[in-house]
């Protein structure tokens, strides 16, 4: 994947929590994930950080509050972690792999 500014969807995301698509295929590989999508066939794998924000992103946790679990379990700075979860929800809507709270995905943590 290409990078992009993430300036623009950083303002959209304060006004709605990110949400995973829940139509695309999630495979597990020791904490690693690979995402398969059925609209384009396309194929993501996610390391252990990306895996973990995408695990977040239920529609119901904003960027601020899931940088707030990274902090806890990386130990890293509030600062970083959000810049972190910004740059990979970014990352993420650019591939339409989530979207803005319209496909709350419920019963996972």
């Amino acid at each position: 994947m290409t990078m992009l500014s993430t300036q623009s969807w950083t303002t959209q995301m304060a006004l709605a929590p990110p949400s995973r698509r829940a139509d695309l295929s999630v495979e597990d590989f020791e904490g690693e994930l690979v995402l398969s999508d059925p609209r384009n066939g396309h194929v993501y794998r996610l390391n252990l950080t990306a895996a973990e924000v995408w695990r977040l992103c239920d529609g119901r946790r904003s960027t601020n509050e899931i940088a707030e679990h990274l902090t806890r379990i990386y130990e890293v700075e509030s600062v970083t972690a959000l810049d972190h979860v910004e740059q990979i929800t970014a990352l993420f809507s650019q591939s339409e792999l989530i979207g803005e709270g319209e496909e709350v995905v419920s019963g996972e943590e």
